[in-house]
């Protein structure tokens, strides 16, 4: 009975450890919160994915799939729930995109033209078909101009043109604008934005991923009269898919969805510097290192999320070094293996406030996905100044970790207009201009009692420095962390990203003897 007992046990700590490297090979640095299995919508397979947050806050998954577009609600990413759906004709591909609680739904099935689908009552269960578009029959893509209020349509098929634009004016009644075609090649998809400095200010500049043509690029301001200002070319190329432009419209994030299979490389992602649309140019790649192709990326961050067919979700961190991505984390929607192949992660969605991250598999459906931990990141004092003060040891390498090797400082004589004793100034940039959460740790000691540290950050809206923290200086060493929870991008300065810090000390009680302080540790940390 003992021994049968001991084997059972045994074969339980093998099923254990078997699942723990299972769940270690399917992710790192991403969790699942929840998924939706293509049984769960009552689908065959899945394709695009986008995102909605209503006016009162509550946040949406859009999921295409190959027979409906469904609504997912992920407020509680835990608990997301299935509101409803739309029902359309049977297509592998699909695309949905959203404007002002209206969505736009095509698929490459012929006759299913545009669904415009009204989700401005969804918190109350409402979605409603208000019409169909019937031209162009069939669409690849749809791309949305936000800012400007203009729907385009990529790939279109049985209609007048293979980009069509549409005025939405009215969001649940787009009008078609501009002439048939609004490009003369087939897009396979697209981003427009708006430039707002630079000799294209005020120009809606339009990325056509155009096959084995490579990049085209439109300046689509004037509907009427689209001009293709640059055609832009890459090594090998096979067939330029998809891309998406970095927040400060430096650098567009491209895939080509041949290349892995025609080269017979590793996964290949590919860099242009387009600071200057007119003479926008091909910069590098970088990769996974793993077989899969990738198939669509979005930026946001200063992060790219890639869903690349067979290895799933890829988060690469671009903030600091935009031509060097590097790989913070992945989720694996497809568990057989990372080769090439049609199939596994189609899309993904990384915009939501809440920061959750969308999947959408075309084998398994609808993953939603917490990515906090891929896109948090730790940086030390990129610098410091002394305030009223003079430095005993230590340099800017002392602050990197709490390891001992401290930065003394010593009070400089003197009156100062704030009253404190000395200080230091210090800074680090954060990765883009609106992380959700900003963290300054200050590990530090006194070496005598009777002074105050305090810890102010600077608020870049209002030109001041903000308290955040206003504690006994102590004599043993001692940690304190400051959070900014709300508005963080109030204390990253515009185009730089810097994130400032004073630390300083005031007497609590008078005395003669000159502060010295030791600090062992300065650092931030960045929470998208």
């Amino acid at each position: 009975m003992l021994a049968k007992i001991g084997q059972k046990i045994l074969a339980l700590m093998v099923i254990s450890i078997l699942a723990v490297t299972c769940q270690a090979q399917q992710s790192q640095a991403v969790k699942l919160h929840k998924h939706f299995s293509l049984a769960a919508f009552g689908s065959g397979s899945g394709n695009d994915c986008w995102g909605y947050v209503s006016p009162s806050g509550r946040e949406y998954a859009i999921m295409g799939l190959n027979n409906k577009v469904a609504f997912v609600e992920i407020t509680d990413p835990a608990n997301s729930v299935i509101v409803g759906s739309v029902p359309h004709t049977a297509s592998l591909w699909g695309s949905v995109k959203v404007y002002n609680g209206v969505v736009y739904a095509v698929t490459e099935a012929t006759g299913t033209g545009i669904q415009v689908i009204d989700i401005r009552d969804i918190d109350n269960g409402v979605i409603t078909l208000v019409r169909t578009i019937a031209s162009p029959g069939r669409t690849h893509n749809v791309v949305m101009d936000d800012e400007n209020g203009f729907l385009y349509t990529v790939g279109s098929r049985n209609g007048t043109g293979t980009t069509m634009c549409f005025d939405l004016t009215d969001p649940t009644n787009p009008v078609q604008v501009g002439p048939a075609s609004m490009t003369t090649n087939y897009h396979h998809d697209a981003q427009i934005v708006t430039y707002d400095s630079g000799p294209f200010a005020g120009k809606q500049i339009w990325y056509g991923f155009s096959e084995n043509r490579g990049i085209d690029i439109y300046d689509m301001t004037n509907k009427n009269n689209p001009v293709m200002i640059k055609r832009v070319i890459y090594p090998n190329m096979g067939y330029c898919h998809q891309g998406w432009l970095s927040h400060d419209k430096k650098y567009l994030y491209v895939d080509d969805e041949f290349d892995e299979s025609n080269l017979q490389v590793p996964t290949r992602s590919l860099i242009f510097n387009v600071e200057d649309p007119l003479n926008a140019y091909y910069v590098g790649s970088f990769t996974t290192g793993l077989l899969a192709i990738d198939h669509n990326q979005y930026v946001d961050d200063g992060f790219v999320f890639q869903a690349n067919y067979r290895s799933g979700l890829r988060v690469f961190e671009v903030g600091d070094n935009p031509i060097s991505p590097i790989q913070t984390g992945w989720y694996d929607t497809f568990l057989a293996d990372d080769n090439r192949g049609y199939d596994g992660a189609w899309s993904c969605y990384p915009f939501f406030p809440s920061g959750t991250v969308l999947v959408s598999d075309i084998n398994t459906g609808l993953y939603i996905l917490d990515v906090t931990e891929a896109t948090t990141r730790r940086k030390p004092a990129a610098d410091f100044s002394l305030l009223r003060a003079s430095v005993v040891s230590g340099n800017l390498a002392s602050l990197e970790a709490s390891d001992g090797n401290e930065l003394r400082l010593s009070e400089v004589g003197g009156s100062s207009p704030d009253g404190s004793a000395a200080g230091i100034e210090t800074s680090a940039n954060a990765f883009d201009s609106s992380p959700d959460r900003i963290e300054v740790k200050v590990v530090s000691r006194a070496a005598s009692g009777g002074y105050r540290q305090r810890i102010r950050v600077f608020n870049w809206t209002t030109n001041s420095y903000d308290e955040f923290s206003s504690e006994p200086f102590q004599l043993a060493s001692t940690t304190r962390t400051v959070v900014i929870a709300n508005q963080a991008n109030r204390y990253v300065q515009p185009g730089t990203n810097a994130v400032k810090v004073q630390i300083k000390w005031f007497a609590d009680v008078r005395t003669v003897a000159r502060l010295q302080a030791g600090i062992d540790e300065v650092s931030f940390k960045f929470v998208r």
